[in-house]
C-alpha cells in the first residue's frame, strides 16, 4: 500500500519516495494500531500494529470501507464523526472491533491531516470487564451488608460521614440524612458521652483505634446499647485519612449478660450461705462450682477445688469408687448418692454423703449436676486421725525428710542408749564425716542433683556400718555415726578407712561422674558422763584436722590440738567481763499476727559486741555462756532489759524471753521473773516465757512444777523450736501451754516439701484442738507465709516481717504495723 495521501498536505510539496518510506517507518513503530483514511472513508494506510489487531495484511486493508470494520456503524455515523473531528480537530467514540481473537473494545480518536483523517485505537476491552466485574461485585457486597446486623460506615477526619447504610437510621432511630459525628453524639446518652469522647480524643491522638459501647435511641425512642468499632487509614506521614468502621447492636447480648450475672449472683449468695457443701458440674461431669462451706471445711481455694481437684480431698482408698458411682450416675443421666471420707482443712477425715441431680435446659438438653455434700460423722475419725497426725509428727521430727536417716535430736538420743549399755572396757565412738566437692556438685549441678547425690551417700554408709551402729545425717553434707561398742581405737579407724572408700566410689548423676570423697573425725565416749555435746564437739575438732591434713584422710581427735577448746576457754573470759562493762545489748524481733499484720509480741534477742571482734552470734557465745555457768545472771539481765523496754509499748504487745534448763535447775527463776516485773511494773500477761522441749525432760517432773509456778505468776508460758524434741507430743496434754512455736526446720523447705507441709498442718491442727496459739518461725518468703496462713497458723515471725531490731526503733515498727 504505497499511495500515501496523508503526506500530501494543501500545500506541501514533500512528495519524494524517501520521505514516505520515513513516515511509514514512523508509524510501524508506534505500539498502539493507526488507521488513515480518505475522504470516502476508504483505508489507506494501516500500520503494523493495526494489521496484528484486525488480522489482515496492509495491502488486503487498502481501500477497505471503514465501517466494514467497525460493529454496528454506518456510513452516516463515521460521516458525522469525521465532520466533529473536522470541526473541532478531534473525535473520540468507544467501539467494537473484529480482531484477531474475536472482538474488543477500543476508543477510537479522530484527528483530520488534510483532506485525511488519521485514527488512533485505544484497547480498553480489560478495562470494561473489569468495571462490570466491579460492579458487581458492588451489587453483591452492598446486598450481603444489607443483611448483616452490623452497620459498615466511614467518615473523614473532620467527623464527615462519608458511606453509611441505610440501616444505621432502621436501626438508631438517627436521622435519614446524618452526614456527621456531631449528629451521632449529640443522639448519644448524656451518662456515655463523656467517657465515649475521651475515648475518640485519646483514638485521634495516639492508637488510631475506637472501641467502646455507648446508649442510642431506637425508633421507638428506647434506649438500646451499641457498640462502635473503627480504626483509622493514614497517609505516608502518618495523617489520618478516613476513619472505617462497624456499628453493632448489642443490646440484648448485655441485658443477657446482666440477667445472667443476676441469676449467677443470687444462686452464689444463696450457695454460699447454705451450711452444706454445694458443688456444680458441666456435661463431663466437672467441677464448675463450689460453694463456700467447701472451701472453708476441706481447706481448698477455689481454683483447686474446681475441675476435677476436689477429688484430691477424698480418701485415697475411697476415691476410685467415688469416680465409679458418678461415672455410672453420669452416663445415664440419673441421680448419684455416694458416701466417702473426705479430707477436712486441718488434715483429718470426715464421713460424708454426697447427692447429685442431673440439671436439664428447657428443651430437655443435659447441661450438668448439681449436689450437696453433708458431713454425716464430723467426730467419728477425729481422735483416730490426731493420733495418726501425731506418730507422723514424731517420726518426722526424729528423722530426716530427704535420706530418712536419723536427724541430729535422734542421733542425741542414740548416743544415750549407747552411752548406758557401755560394758567394761569398751567405749562408744563417734565418726564426723563431711563431703569433699559436695559443693561443686550443689552449685553446679542444682539442688536436685545434690539431693540424688546425698541419698546415694547415705545408701552406701547404711551399708558400710553394722546393725549395733547408726548412721545420721546432721544437715547438709554432714554426716555422723555411732559405733558401739568399740574395743579399741584401731576398730573405729577401720570403719572410718571403709566409709572414705565407700563415699568415695564413683557415682553417677545425670549423665556425669562427680569426684566425691569425705574426710571424717573421730572421737571417744568412755564415761557415762561424756555428753553428746561435747564427744561431737571433739569429733568436729578432729574432722577440721582431717580436712586440714586433704580430702579423703581422718584423725582422731586430740586434746593437745585442741585449738577450739583453748577459743572458748578466751571466749568464757571474755563473756565474763562482757556482763560488766554493758557489752550486752538486747533485740527484738516482732511477731505479727496473721490475720490483720499487727504485731502481736516481740521477742528479746542477746547480742554482744565484743572488743575487736565486732558482733557474737547467740549461737557462739550461750553455749560458752552455760559452759561457764553465766547464763543466770544473764538471763536475770536481760528478763530486766526486756520487760523495761516493754513499758514503752502499746499494752497489747508483748515481750517472748527464752528460758535455758540452767535457770530451771537453779531454784531462783520464779523469783526472777517477779523481780523483773516488779521493777518494770509490766503486767504479768504481756510477758511470755518461752522454753525447749529439753525442759520436760526432767524425769523428777521439777521444771513441770516450776512452770506451773510461773503460770500462777500470771505469765504466758510458750513451747518454743516445737517439732525438734524428743518426746514432746505427750506435754501438749499435760501442761497447758499457751502458745506452740513450730520450728524453722518445718518452714525451710515450704512450699515444696510435702512432709514439711504434714507437719505444719498437723500442728496447727493440734494447736487448735488443745486451744493453743501456734506461731511459725523463719518466715522469709512469700510462699511459706501463704501455705501457714492457708494452714490456720496464728502468728509468724521472721526477715520477711523484720530482722532483730535495736531497743529504739522497736516502737516505730509496731506502729508501721497498724496503719
Amino acid at each position: 500500500m504505497t499511495d500515501m495521501p496523508l503526506l500530501r498536505r494543501r500545500g506541501s510539496a514533500v512528495t519524494d519516495a524517501a520521505a514516505e518510506e520515513c513516515w511509514i517507518g514512523f508509524f510501524d513503530g508506534v505500539s498502539y494500531p493507526v488507521l488513515v483514511t480518505n475522504a470516502e472513508r476508504g483505508i489507506v494506510f494501516a500500520n503494523q500494529a493495526a494489521c496484528l489487531l484486525l488480522g489482515e495484511s496492509r495491502d488486503a486493508l487498502h481501500g477497505r470501507p471503514l465501517h466494514s470494520l467497525i460493529c454496528c456503524a454506518t456510513a452516516e455515523d463515521l460521516s458525522a464523526l469525521d465532520r466533529e473531528a473536522f470541526a473541532t480537530g478531534t473525535s473520540s467514540v468507544e467501539r467494537i472491533l473484529p480482531t484477531s481473537e474475536g472482538e474488543g473494545r477500543f476508543i477510537v480518536t479522530r484527528r483530520p491531516v488534510g483532506e485525511n483523517i488519521v485514527m488512533t485505537f485505544l484497547d480498553v476491552t480489560d478495562l470494561r470487564q473489569t468495571e462490570v466485574t466491579l460492579r458487581e461485585r458492588e451489587v453483591h457486597l452492598r446486598g450481603l451488608l444489607e443483611l448483616h446486623p452490623v452497620v459498615p460506615f466511614s467518615f473523614a477526619p473532620d467527623g464527615t460521614l462519608a458511606d453509611v447504610s441505610d440501616r444505621l437510621a432502621k436501626l438508631t432511630g438517627l436521622p435519614v440524612d446524618t452526614r456527621n459525628l456531631e449528629t451521632w453524639w449529640a443522639a448519644m446518652h448524656p451518662e456515655d458521652r463523656a467517657e465515649l469522647e475521651r475515648l475518640w480524643a485519646h483514638g485521634v491522638a495516639q492508637t488510631g483505634t475506637l472501641d467502646a459501647e455507648h446508649r442510642l435511641r431506637d425508633r421507638d425512642g428506647n434506649w438500646r446499647w451499641f457498640r462502635i468499632r473503627a480504626v483509622a487509614r493514614r497517609d505516608a506521614d502518618g495523617r489520618i485519612e478516613r476513619w472505617y468502621g462497624l456499628l453493632e447492636d448489642v443490646h440484648d447480648r448485655r441485658m443477657a449478660v446482666e440477667h445472667l450475672r443476676e441469676s449467677e449472683a443470687r444462686f452464689r449468695a444463696f450457695a454460699d450461705d447454705t451450711p452444706v457443701m454445694i458443688w456444680v458440674t458441666d456435661v463431663t461431669g466437672r467441677n464448675t462450682f463450689v460453694s463456700r462451706a467447701w472451701l472453708e471445711i476441706t481447706g481448698q481455694t477455689l481454683e483447686q477445688a474446681l475441675g476435677d481437684g476436689w477429688l484430691t480431698c477424698v480418701h485415697p482408698d475411697d476415691r476410685i469408687p467415688a469416680l465409679e458411682a458418678f461415672a455410672q450416675a453420669l452416663s445415664r443421666g440419673r441421680g448419684y448418692t455416694n458416701e466417702y471420707r473426705l479430707r477436712r482443712r486441718d488434715g483429718s477425715w470426715s464421713w460424708v454423703i454426697d447427692v447429685g441431680q442431673p440439671r436439664f435446659l428447657a428443651d430437655g438438653t443435659f447441661i450438668g449436676y448439681i449436689g450437696c455434700c453433708v458431713d454425716i460423722n464430723a467426730r467419728r475419725q477425729a481422735e483416730d486421725d490426731r493420733v495418726m497426725a501425731q506418730l507422723q509428727v514424731f517420726h518426722m521430727a526424729r528423722h530426716d525428710m530427704l535420706t530418712g536417716l536419723p536427724n541430729r535430736h535422734y542421733f542425741a538420743e542414740c548416743y544415750q542408749e549407747a552411752l548406758a549399755g557401755l560394758g567394761r572396757g569398751r567405749s562408744v565412738a563417734v565418726l564426723m564425716l563431711d563431703l569433699d566437692g559436695f559443693k561443686a556438685v550443689n552449685d553446679t549441678r542444682g539442688h536436685p542433683v545434690g539431693d540424688l547425690l546425698l541419698l546415694q551417700v547415705a545408701d552406701r554408709l547404711r551399708t558400710a556400718v553394722r546393725s549395733t551402729d547408726t548412721v545420721a545425717r546432721l544437715g547438709g553434707d554432714e554426716f555422723a555415726v555411732i559405733q558401739t561398742p568399740v574395743r579399741s581405737e584401731d576398730e573405729a579407724a577401720t570403719l572410718a578407712q571403709r566409709l572414705i572408700e565407700a563415699v568415695s566410689e564413683p557415682y553417677e548423676l545425670d549423665g556425669t561422674v562427680p569426684e566425691i570423697g569425705a574426710s571424717i573425725g573421730i572421737a571417744f565416749a568412755r564415761r557415762r558422763s561424756d555428753t553428746v555435746e561435747e564427744v561431737m564437739r571433739s569429733a568436729d575438732v578432729a574432722l577440721y584436722a582431717a580436712k586440714q591434713a586433704g580430702r579423703g584422710t581422718f584423725r582422731v581427735f586430740d586434746e593437745a590440738t585442741d585449738f577450739h577448746l583453748q577459743s572458748r576457754q578466751k571466749m568464757k573470759a571474755a563473756l565474763r567481763a562482757a556482763l560488766g562493762k554493758g557489752e550486752l545489748s538486747v533485740f527484738f524481733q516482732p511477731l505479727v499476727a496473721l490475720l490483720d499484720r499487727r504485731v502481736t509480741c516481740c521477742e528479746a534477742l542477746m547480742r554482744w559486741h565484743r572488743p575487736g571482734e565486732g558482733w557474737v552470734g547467740p549461737d557462739q557465745f550461750i553455749p560458752v555462756a552455760e559452759e561457764a555457768g553465766l547464763i543466770g545472771a544473764m538471763g536475770r539481765w536481760i528478763l530486766h532489759e526486756a520487760c523495761a523496754q516493754a513499758m514503752g509499748w502499746p499494752e497489747d504487745v508483748s515481750v517472748a524471753v527464752n528460758l535455758s534448763p540452767h535457770q530451771f535447775r537453779s531454784g531462783l527463776l520464779v523469783e526472777d521473773v517477779i523481780s523483773a516485773l516488779r521493777a518494770s511494773g509490766l503486767s504479768p500477761h504481756r510477758l511470755q516465757l518461752e522454753i525447749t522441749e529439753s525442759v520436760l525432760l526432767d524425769p523428777t517432773d521439777r521444771n513441770v512444777g516450776v512452770l506451773q509456778e510461773l503460770r500462777k505468776v500470771g505469765v504466758k508460758i510458750v513451747m518454743d523450736d516445737f517439732g525438734t524434741g524428743y518426746s514432746s507430743l505427750g506435754y501438749l496434754r499435760s501442761f497447758p501451754f499457751d502458745k506452740i512455736k513450730i520450728d524453722r526446720s518445718f518452714i525451710r523447705d515450704l512450699p515444696d516439701a510435702r512432709e514439711a507441709l504434714a507437719i505444719l498442718k498437723a500442728v496447727a491442727g493440734l494447736g487448735r484442738s488443745l486451744d493453743m496459739r501456734t506461731t511459725v518461725e523463719g518466715v522469709e518468703t512469700q510462699a511459706q507465709l501463704d501455705c501457714s496462713l492457708a494452714e490456720g497458723v496464728d502468728e509468724a515471725q521472721g526477715y520477711l516481717f523484720s530482722h532483730p531490731l535495736p531497743a529504739e526503733e522497736v516502737c516505730a515498727y509496731i506502729s508501721r504495723s497498724r496503719r
